[in-house]
């Protein structure tokens, strides 16, 4: 009997345990967190070469970068995560080895944040056709003017300061995408696309309308503080979420405003920030509206602009009214 027992406690379960559910665990962890476990066991000297995950997270020794990727054995890499946030001079080419590595094991997953010093990083051209990809995420990158963009798979994409040029080759490319999120991008005219389900617009910055054309949209999200420019949907028949909560020095161009909220016939939850309640007179029904929020700071509360919501949204169940936390010290 004791025997055995000593027998239990020397025995090495961590070992025992099947790759797929060590590839599971380590899913949850950072690369550089992953080549630690090689100390645990005997089995995980080498494991973790083939894992499918590579995260390296925002920290400042990438010489790590090419020391995973010389001992990685695995044919294929699902989710390849770079953030680069370093005062080091990064060279081009270094990058440039790195997303060839990912398009190389016909990565599935890319995230891709520059912040250094210089200036965006600019794309290799190979990342441009590549079809593996299906959800993708690039901010301080660039693209060149002349860069074709083939991206058969992609469903998913996140992008910062992208030109309106490159997002027509973009959205032209991408015949499947169905999420799109835009982040600080200047100047876009247009936003077309049959495909696309879900658009997010974070700080769009534009001097005239921009034209949204998406007949099988159903979730749209315009917020920021920087949004100097109004939206024109010129089609979106299905939309089922609307939250424009957006702020700023915006040209005070009520006839849009009411356009826009004329295309949220079909929305069933709709959110509004402040700036979206300053017109008391948009006759504009709403039908279909069963929840309404209103995100408003508290000094610019105004029943009548309540009431005028309540008025429009006829068979409206759920009303939630919204004041920014640091607005709580003006009820003091």
């Amino acid at each position: 009997m004791a025997g055995t027992s000593c027998q239990a406690i020397g025995q090495d379960y961590i070992s025992l345990l099947p790759d797929c559910l060590i590839h599971h665990i380590f899913s949850f962890l950072p690369t550089r967190e992953v080549v630690k476990t090689c100390i645990l066991s005997r089995r995980w000297r080498s494991i973790w070469t083939t894992v499918l995950d590579l995260r390296f997270d925002s920290f400042y020794d990438y010489s790590i970068v090419n020391k995973v990727l010389v001992h990685y054995v695995s044919p294929k890499v699902k989710k390849f995560h770079l953030d680069i946030r370093s005062k080091q001079d990064f060279c081009h080419s270094t990058i440039d080895s790195w997303i060839h590595f990912a398009i190389d094991h016909q990565v599935e997953d890319l995230l891709l944040i520059v912040n250094i010093y210089w200036e965006f990083y600019t794309l290799c051209p190979s990342l441009n056709r590549c079809s593996s990809l299906t959800k993708l995420c690039l901010r301080g990158c660039g693209f060149s003017s002349s860069d074709c963009i083939s991206w058969s798979s992609l469903k998913s994409l996140t992008i910062q300061n992208v030109s309106d040029d490159v997002l027509r080759k973009i959205l032209m490319g991408s015949p499947v995408l169905e999420y799109l999120n835009l982040i600080s991008c200047q100047d876009v005219r247009r936003i077309h696309s049959r495909s696309l389900r879900e658009l997010v617009i974070d700080a769009l910055i534009v001097e005239s309308p921009v034209e949204i054309s998406t007949p099988c949209l159903l979730s749209l999200r315009v917020r920021g503080d920087h949004f100097h420019g109004m939206l024109r949907i010129i089609e979106a028949p299905f939309l089922v979420i609307a939250e424009l909560d957006f702020d700023g020095p915006v040209r005070s161009d009520y006839f849009l405003l009411k356009q826009m909220l004329s295309k949220l016939h079909s929305a069933t939850q709709i959110l509004l920030g402040a700036w979206c309640l300053r017109v008391e007179d948009v006759q504009v029904l709403l039908p279909n509206c069963k929840s309404l929020t209103l995100h408003i700071p508290f000094r610019q509360f105004s029943f009548p602009a309540v009431a005028n919501m309540l008025a429009t949204t006829p068979n409206l169940a759920k009303l939630v009214i919204s004041f920014e936390p640091s607005d709580w010290g003006d009820l003091w």
